[in-house]
């Protein structure tokens, strides 16, 4: 039961984003099944507001203009096999800057995942581990192609990624601990820019992640928190208008609560913070809140 309640909880907090909303940075943990389930939904809403710019000489500037974001986000998981499985996730993003707004579809990704580290017997010691591969597809208008003054309608990268990475789990009575890492490759890709005057050319480059969590559990509560980092190469512009970009950086700070419906289902309430830790550098950081909802299907 605990374990189950662990890897619920895992699940909803890493798929807290951790990324900036400017500059086309970020990305988001797959939709994985960690536990020994044939099958998981998780829907989730969240609720974020950008309370901070960071330029890349490290300024701070306070942010204004009542930039706010909710996503409403549906994720699914399947076994494939015993070891490999296959995963969506599909976001439906809500932005507010000042007075203007704008509603559609996120970036659609979609990822298989393999347990290549199995819990076949009890250890002390060793974790479950599995790798993943992760595609994302930009399904919705970026910062390069929007249509308005605010950018309220970039709900976006606005690239082509793909990422692989792995993530390891481990229960020690009533504690447990998670860590992943990630590598993720953008690429080029050509917009129709009304700010810049014509058609550019962004040519992002490499980004990586990593996170470390632990949790305590009591019953049918899980209380966890987790710390993450972010980097993304500087994206350089060509064509109408051109610039060499600079690096992106940022830290998440997360603390959820999951508890336990029954032995397939769970609510999670989690919350995430930009602004408290790291050295941020050309990144919009936000405070992100997220309740969500898991349904599983044991094997």
């Amino acid at each position: 039961m605990m374990k189950f309640i662990f890897l619920t909880a895992l699940l909803s907090l890493s798929s807290t984003v951790h990324a900036a909303s400017c500059c086309g940075g970020g990305f988001a943990f797959p939709a994985l099944i960690l536990g020994d389930d044939k099958a998981q939904i998780t829907t989730s809403v969240s609720h974020g507001q950008v309370t901070d710019d960071v330029l890349p000489n490290g300024k701070w500037i306070r942010r204004n203009d009542n930039n706010q974001s909710e996503t409403f986000k549906i994720e699914g998981a399947s076994l494939i096999s015993d070891t490999f499985q296959a995963g969506l996730s599909i976001p439906v993003v809500y932005r507010k800057v000042a007075e203007e707004n704008s509603t559609g579809l996120g970036d659609i990704s979609t990822s298989v995942g393999y347990e290549f580290l199995p819990e076949l017997s009890y250890s002390k010691w060793k974790p479950k581990g599995l790798a993943f591969l992760q595609i994302t597809l930009p399904t919705s208008p970026s910062v390069y192609d929007s249509s308005n003054i605010f950018a309220t309608d970039s709900r976006g990268r606005g690239f082509f990624t793909v990422g692989s990475g792995v993530v390891f789990t481990k229960i020690f009575g009533a504690w447990d601990t998670n860590a992943s890492a990630e590598l993720h490759k953008s690429f080029a890709r050509k917009f129709n820019s009304d700010a810049a005057g014509g058609e550019i050319e962004a040519h992002p480059g490499w980004g990586n992640s990593l996170t470390l969590g632990a949790g305590w559990n009591y019953g049918d509560l899980r209380l966890g928190s987790s710390l993450s980092s972010l980097y993304e190469d500087a994206i350089e512009i060509s064509g109408a208008q051109s610039s060499n970009g600079s690096s992106q950086k940022n830290m998440t700070w997360s603390v959820v609560a999951n508890y336990m419906l029954s032995m397939e289902s769970a609510l999670t309430l989690s919350y995430a913070d930009q602004t408290l830790f790291g050295s941020p550098e050309n990144s919009s950081l936000s405070k992100t809140v997220t309740l969500s909802y898991q349904q599983r299907w044991q094997r």
